[in-house]
């Protein structure tokens, strides 16, 4: 039998309306991140990789990155291993802009700005190879999260890639 206590079904709803802004709403997306800023970093970590400085690159990324993958060393490896997909940047020139959050493998949630690029690469022309760069607040100020190259495969590009 349904509980038709109309007090019983007023305070169940708010405790849920509650509850879901509790969990989406108060989480601070990338548009909390000073635009300015965060461009200047991603544009900075892609002019390193343009001047095949891999390790100065690295000193812009999240420690835990650096971390996770082992050490700079490693990670400075890992990096390398990515541009076997696409080839390392030889230029870069910003494309498109995306904000968002970054929800971790700890549950940890941050704010982040997300940067496209394109640009002639070691392997490909202009316009093949994409380059995403995610920055996301720190605790000494913005650092990249993470980098990826990206190939369209098949299909079209989407607009702001053309």
């Amino acid at each position: 039998m349904l509980d038709s206590n109309p007090m019983r079904i007023a305070l169940s709803s708010c405790v849920l309306i509650v509850a879901l802004l509790a969990g989406c709403g108060v989480l601070p997306d990338g548009s909390s991140i000073d635009h300015a800023t965060a461009q200047k970093l991603s544009d900075s970590y892609m002019s390193d990789l343009v001047a095949d400085r891999v390790d100065l690159a690295l000193d812009r990324m999240e420690p835990q990155f650096v971390q996770a993958a082992g050490g700079k060393t490693k990670a400075e490896s890992g990096l390398r291993e990515l541009f076997k997909y696409c080839g390392r940047p030889l230029e870069s020139e910003l494309r498109h802009e995306e904000t968002g959050f970054f929800v971790g493998a700890t549950g940890r949630r941050l704010p982040m700005r997300a940067f496209f690029y394109a640009g002639k690469t070691t392997q490909h022309p202009n316009g093949v190879c994409f380059f995403a760069v995610r920055v996301v607040p720190g605790g000494d100020g913005m650092k990249v999260l993470g980098f990826g190259p990206l190939k369209l495969v098949s299909g079209e590009l989407p607009e702001w890639a053309r």
